[in-house]
């Protein structure tokens, strides 16, 4: 299901239309994002390692030679992150934003992930020198080091995690949805008003995240949109639609 048939479900539920309500759709939206956040914590906090793929993301991430972070040396070059890495659901102190680290060809990487406070100071002994650190620092960079410097034929990673704001992490995501739409359609029409005629063709336009696949196990869809529901309910007293047989409704708006 993507996110805008999780807002229109919604609407559905509580009877109202979205264009006659004081609840925004990006109102909803950070209600399904912040309730998806509380029902992982629930779910695997105890087991942050078996999340499930349909939760995840997963970030293509470009590396750059550094010298230094934020000024303070460390022996060798550091490998830097180009990109802040968005900021990932946190389970009884671990963040959730670095899961698994992987080379492009999906090789998992062995990364040795430290506080940013120790970079400086690890691989000086002969048991160390050989691996490769990584730090997540305050600014939401990675940084990748080590004394044999082998980590500088590096040029990108793949880094798998749960954000807490999936659209926010799809603007990195490796595998981005090109738009497919029909050369007549309204989305096609926008799209060319948007974009200036000679505009290169061979340039590829991506799906809105609102209209892929929003990052969630099958399971606990109704889960949210239950208690999405049930809140709104509570809060703005607004009846809602206890037979639930909205979604041929739903998946139509959703299209347009």
């Amino acid at each position: 299901m993507t996110k805008r048939e999780l807002i229109y479900t919604i609407y559905e539920r509580l009877n109202i239309q979205n264009d006659d309500t004081d609840l925004t759709e990006e109102f909803v939206s950070s209600l399904i994002d912040s309730t998806r956040s509380k029902l992982i914590k629930q779910s695997y906090s105890a087991n942050i390692w078996n999340i499930p793929i349909a939760i995840k993301q997963e970030l293509c991430i470009g590396l750059t030679p550094v010298e230094s972070i934020k000024g303070e040396s460390c022996f060798g070059k550091i490998l830097a992150s180009n990109v802040a890495i968005p900021i990932g659901i946190s389970m009884k102190g671990n963040d959730g934003s670095v899961l698994t680290i992987k080379l492009y060809d999906r090789k998992e990487l062995r990364i040795n992930m430290i506080p940013i406070e120790r970079m400086p100071l690890v691989g000086n002994d002969p048991f160390t020198g050989g691996m490769i650190f990584g730090a997540l620092d305050v600014d939401r960079k990675l940084y990748f080091t080590s004394k044999v410097k082998t980590h500088l034929l590096l040029e990108g990673v793949k880094v798998e995690g749960v954000y807490e704001k999936p659209s926010d992490a799809y603007e990195l995501i490796c595998d981005k949805v090109p738009l497919d739409v029909d050369e007549n359609s309204s989305a096609s029409r926008s799209l060319k008003v948007d974009q200036n005629e000679d505009t290169d063709p061979s340039i590829v336009v991506y799906a809105d995240p609102w209209d892929v696949a929003y990052p969630l196990e099958a399971a606990m869809q109704d889960d949210l949109i239950n208690i999405i529901v049930k809140d709104l309910v509570t809060s703005y007293g607004i009846p809602s639609d206890e037979n639930n047989d909205s979604m041929d409704i739903v998946q139509a708006k959703a299209k347009k």
